[in-house]
């Protein structure tokens, strides 16, 4: 899916932030080097919350967290996320759940749900002393106008949550009913009801991105989304709200004096630098940013790794963790030469995944055997490893098979790639190398503007035409459940005679794949039956080769040893998840 750039901490992150004395940095402002050291207060430090600081933390006007971001366009997560940058701090407002370390759903602004026993209609209890920076209480209506804003014809997301399936949502997208239509009602003003056309038992999972707009500041002026860009109109329900905006310069956060949730802020402000990417590396080692990278803009590129990894200070100040995305090869498994499973095995193996994460992807990747990235709800990376294992003898000898020895007679391919990102290309000229070394097989690169690219695949599973055969694709979650990825090959609908019809958005189907993810779609409060399904399903989708997996993103990230919180603590997993959510 195509995003732009996402919030760099997430907002229950940043709450939980505090800056110790000990290496801490001078008073931000004018982006002045830090100093070795700052005393802590005398005595101790209480916020504007009334919250006792630690007992080393800097006095409460150095509780300043700085990070880079591009200009805005909104900062709010309805207006579009398609908008330029929109998200880089859409986080400031608060959503129903929140996810904790493992990805599980915590109460926020719902402080409990339930669901019925068919699994079509959720309730929620919303916290009753939450109000808007204004004063103003956050009700159930608030919900409601948010989803029925949400589900607007000119609303460029609304595919996203359709994920829900929400009563009505297609009729009210389409313009074929009113929003007040909606399967999303008010039982009263703190009890939020959703109805929805068939079970969907990760629901609450994407409940974390139900980021509610206040519809008394929204709902009769400024509905254009400029009403989140000025301080006196930008109200907040969640731990910051804004204090002023410098146009091309900077946004200032300051922490929410009413805000009564689960994560209230321990940093007095946070200041949001409008930096180019290629200049906020230089900006952290002078002092003027608490942390950099983590995003999309490639604030961390290979030559500023090389740097890191060659500085011990600098290494002890990184933090890695796997984004959830797959990098892919797609096929169009309907027509020739790749609706012969030899073939499409062949290329599975003639890709050495470790040589492209080791070399041009240095830093920013690991290999990749299966669609769910490690850590992802369901994933089973190590049981996938060997299906489609790095074996160039193996590869020739399958290719052979398919009536192509050394390549002979293999039509010369065209590897399409989305939007020329140097990774992406560094990717593709990478396994051209190596599908003429191990395969004999020529292979031209064509980038396409993104546009370009998803109308081409699109029409590819319309028409079946075998225009547009072979792809490297990228593709990122969407929430955190083990059906999110996997939906990508297949579903539930029946498609019938007409294979174009066929769920997901690849030319590839098996029924056996759709009634695993069929099966698991109706298991309410049993995860662990739903990720071994997945398990089960994903299995197929790797054997038949339906995708080469080539690698899985990785984000690194800068922080300063002065900024301190429970969010480098590791999850179950061992990884650090401090910065997914965004949401991206």
């Amino acid at each position: 899916m195509k995003r732009r750039l996402y919030l760099l901490l997430a907002i229950s992150v940043i709450a939980a932030m505090v800056l110790a004395a000990c290496g801490a940095p001078a008073a931000p402002s004018g982006g002045a080097a830090p100093e070795a050291a700052a005393p802590a207060a005398t005595g101790p430090v209480v916020n504007r919350l009334g919250i006792t600081l630690p007992d080393d933390a800097l006095p409460l006007e150095q509780q300043v967290f700085r990070y880079p971001a591009s200009e805005q366009t909104y900062m709010t997560w309805d207006a579009s996320v398609y908008e330029e940058n929109d998200g880089d701090v859409y986080g400031w407002p608060d959503s129903c759940v929140r996810p904790d370390k493992d990805f599980s759903p915590q109460p926020n602004v719902c402080e409990s749900w339930s669901v019925s026993d068919d699994g079509m209609t959720w309730t929620f209890n919303l916290q009753k002393d939450k109000v808007w920076s204004d004063g103003t209480p956050v009700t159930a209506n608030d919900f409601v106008f948010t989803f029925q804003r949400y589900a607007r014809p000119d609303y460029d997301f609304e595919w996203f949550y359709s994920m829900m399936g929400i009563k009505n949502w297609a009729q009210v997208v389409s313009g074929e009913a009113p929003p007040e239509e909606l399967g999303v009602k008010a039982v009263d003003d703190y009890t939020l009801a959703i109805e929805t056309d068939y079970p969907v038992p990760y629901l609450i999972k994407i409940m974390a991105d139900a980021w509610i707009v206040p519809q008394h500041i929204v709902k009769d002026r400024l509905d254009d989304g400029t009403w989140a860009l000025k301080p006196e109109n930008y109200v907040s329900a969640g731990p910051f709200v804004l204090e002023s905006y410098e146009k091309g310069t900077r946004l200032t956060f300051v922490a929410n004096d009413k805000y009564t949730g689960p994560y209230p802020p321990m940093v007095d402000k946070v200041i949001v630098e409008f930096m180019d990417p290629q200049v906020r590396f230089a900006a952290y080692k002078n002092g003027e940013l608490d942390a950099v990278g983590g995003g999309y803009q490639n604030d961390l590129p290979p030559s500023a790794m090389a740097e890191i990894m060659a500085n011990p200070d600098l290494q002890a100040e990184l933090i890695s963790w796997p984004n959830f995305i797959t990098y892919y090869l797609f096929f169009d498994s309907w027509n020739a030469p790749f609706d012969n499973l030899q073939v499409r095995q062949a290329f599975s193996h003639a890709i050495d995944r470790d040589k492209i994460v080791n070399g041009p992807l240095q830093y920013q990747a690991v290999s990749a055997y299966s669609m769910n990235p490690p850590g992802f709800p369901g994933e089973n990376v190590e049981g996938l490893k060997d299906v489609q294992a790095f074996d160039p003898e193996l590869a020739k000898q399958l290719l052979a098979d398919a009536g192509f020895p050394n390549g002979e007679g293999f039509p010369k391919l065209t590897l399409y790639t989305r939007e020329a990102f140097p990774a992406l290309t560094n990717a593709a000229e990478a396994i051209a190398a190596m599908l003429k070394e191990n395969l004999n097989i020529d292979t031209e690169i064509q980038n396409l503007d993104y546009g370009s690219f998803m109308d081409a695949l699109r029409a590819e599973k319309r028409n079946m035409s075998g225009d547009f055969i072979f792809a490297l694709v990228p593709y990122e979650f969407d929430f955190v459940d083990g059906s999110n990825m996997l939906s990508v090959w297949g579903g539930c609908e029946e498609a019938g005679t007409d294979m174009s019809q066929m769920p997901g958005r690849h030319t590839w189907y098996n029924q056996e794949y759709n009634n695993l993810l069929c099966e698991a779609g109706q298991i309410l409060n049993d995860e662990p039956k739903r990720n071994e399904l997945y398990q089960q399903a994903e299995r197929i989708l790797v054997e038949d080769v339906a995708l080469v997996p080539i690698y899985h993103g990785i984000f690194n990230a800068l922080v300063k040893p002065y900024v301190k919180g429970p969010m480098f603590e590791p999850n179950s997993k061992g990884q650090v998840t401090w910065n997914r959510f965004r949401f991206s």
